[in-house]
């Protein structure tokens, strides 16, 4: 699907990449440099630190191994277009989506994508993901990865 909007465009690449948990085709859209952050930080525990473009992909690639058949189904619940500013605001929410180990995982995310022109292509240089809280801590977390692939690194 094509998008009037180039950053809105690429903020739809994004999601389907990220829905696929493809590190290959995020890779592609972000920045060397660019800056990561998964929210809120303090339920989050180390999971929440500011990170670059390989811890951003490090994080996929280990989710990629924890859902069931490598993927994060995810519905699109809207998407807000402040590219006047370089950002567009995404609210997705899983949809059908299950660990390997069959635990449904449910969660709803605000994702805010940076972007700017690097070297005449518009690329993301900054994302911050926030979870739903109530749904997302660092145990639930860490219980989801034993039981689906065993500890966390």
């Amino acid at each position: 699907m094509s998008y009037d909007n180039p950053y809105v465009e690429l903020a739809h690449g994004y999601l389907k990449a990220a829905e696929a948990l493809d590190a290959d085709a995020l890779s592609k859209l972000i920045t060397p440099d660019a800056k990561a952050q998964f929210l809120p930080s303090a339920p989050l525990g180390p999971l929440g630190e500011p990170t670059d473009k390989d811890g951003f992909l490090a994080v996929v690639n280990h989710l990629k191994k924890v859902m069931k058949d490598g993927r994060m189904p995810a519905e699109i619940l809207e998407i807000t277009d402040a590219s006047s500013a370089g950002l567009v605001i995404a609210h997705t929410k899983t949809k059908d989506a299950f660990t390997v180990a069959g635990q449904p995982y449910v969660n709803e995310y605000i994702i805010m994508l940076w972007m700017s022109e690097v070297e005449g292509e518009l690329k993301i240089t900054r994302i911050q993901d926030f979870f739903d809280s109530t749904g997302t801590t660092v145990e639930t977390i860490y219980i989801t990865l034993r039981a689906s692939i065993g500890p966390w690194k």
